[in-house]
């Protein structure tokens, strides 16, 4: 099993978080209408979640350019709207790029806390022309 280390939200200089505050604070974020979080890792990572109540895009990016990859949800079919951008743009996406948010909380939190997403959880790597891996092949860098 990985070392937990703490994640902190991107831009600030705070004692970072872990797993499970990582995961209250996307419940109050969302609460108070701040629908996109980022969060880094000492290293440069960067995981993201973007909700628009709902369900959820999260992205592990290892630096800012990288292409990243992100959580999917294969058997769901259709698109949602209502993904509130900070810069004020309101996005859409497939249902597959995205997972139920309570699914996301849990995710994010297993990610901090193991360095690897949970087994249940699909990912997409985004830096391979979108070839899927199963959860337990990625491990925090």
């Amino acid at each position: 099993m990985a070392i937990s280390q703490r994640w902190r939200l991107r831009g600030t200089v705070s004692d970072g978080y872990t797993g499970q505050e990582a995961r209250t604070l996307l419940v109050h974020r969302l609460d108070w209408a701040s629908n996109e979080t980022w969060f880094e890792d000492g290293q440069g990572q960067l995981l993201s979640v973007i909700t628009n109540g709902e369900r959820a895009v999260v992205a592990l990016l290892d630096h800012a350019r990288d292409p990243g990859e992100h959580l999917v949800d294969p058997k769901s079919k259709g698109d949602s709207g209502g993904y509130a951008m900070s810069n004020g743009q309101i996005d859409t996406y497939l249902n597959r790029d995205t997972v139920p948010f309570p699914v996301a909380c849990r995710a994010v939190a297993h990610f901090i806390e193991h360095g690897l997403w949970p087994h249940d959880v699909a990912v997409e790597d985004d830096r391979s022309s979108g070839s899927r891996r199963p959860a337990s092949a990625r491990d925090c860098r």
